[in-house]
């Protein structure tokens, strides 16, 4: 089942969400608040896969809440559901899956949540490619992590990607997670460059392990990886800089 929340102001608009996704047969709304400072609260305690947000509420914008839930989880899927145009901008600043219009057409709730399933799907199916040699080598090295009270040592090479959740950075590696106690900017610098990338404001990739670009909401990319079956993000524009870099064109922006 995909797990929904709803935070939206208006009683009526809250009804018709509740109706269309709640008729899903994968869908189940764990959660309902009606203003920024509730939403927020909630989120941390239920932890979604998605969260359908209005952007001017009561307490807190959704703008501020949907920074927050990005901040703990970059890989929750916003959708923001609002009445204006003007936002439009500012939501996909945080990485929204995608932006609705009041009056909503049932038809294009019903098609936003089919395609977070068939991602969702998309993250668990099929197994992980085997890693490849290496380009370059000579580059691995041994790194110690601090986890808590244990110290972990890896070699660099072991290492999948890394992403950010609830002021920790966790690093995924071929066979655990680790979680440290630093930024990200801060384990980038560590990691030294290539392979390892910047792909996107919560993550980095060891691009030796990288294998797809799965388009996923407006300008976002999902990375098919190996040794893994998470999806880490990657913005258009690093897509195409990577694209530039090793595929010798430019390509063209998807439109928001």
């Amino acid at each position: 089942m995909v797990s929904v929340m709803l935070v939206e102001d208006d009683p009526a608009m809250g009804r018709v969400l509740e109706k269309v996704i709640g008729d899903l047969p994968y869908a189940q709304i764990v959660g309902r608040a009606a203003d920024g400072l509730e939403a927020g609260h909630m989120f941390r305690a239920l932890r979604p896969q998605v969260v359908f947000l209005d952007i001017e509420l009561p307490g807190r914008s959704g703008i501020e809440v949907a920074r927050e839930i990005f901040d703990a989880s970059p890989w929750t899927y916003i959708v923001f559901a609002t009445a204006f145009t003007r936002y439009r901008d500012d939501a996909f600043d945080v990485y929204a899956f995608d932006y609705l219009v009041k009056p909503f057409k049932i038809t294009r709730i019903r098609q936003t949540m089919e395609r977070i399933k068939q991602l969702l799907e998309g993250r668990v199916a099929g197994e992980a490619a085997p890693v490849p040699q290496a380009r370059g080598g000579g580059r691995n090295r041994k790194l110690c992590f601090r986890d808590g009270d244990t110290f972990v040592l890896a070699n660099s090479d072991e290492i999948v990607f890394a992403t950010r959740e609830d002021r920790h950075c966790v690093i995924h590696l071929a066979d655990r997670t680790v979680r440290v106690r630093k930024g990200l900017t801060s384990l980038e610098r560590d990691l030294g460059g290539y392979p390892f990338y910047r792909c996107h404001k919560g993550f980095i990739i060891n691009l030796e392990m990288a294998r797809e670009f799965v388009p996923s909401g407006c300008a976002t990319y999902e990375v098919v990886m190996a040794n893994t079956s998470r999806r880490p993000l990657i913005t258009w524009e690093k897509v195409r800089e990577i694209h530039e870099m090793w595929g010798g064109g430019t390509g063209r922006r998807p439109g928001r």
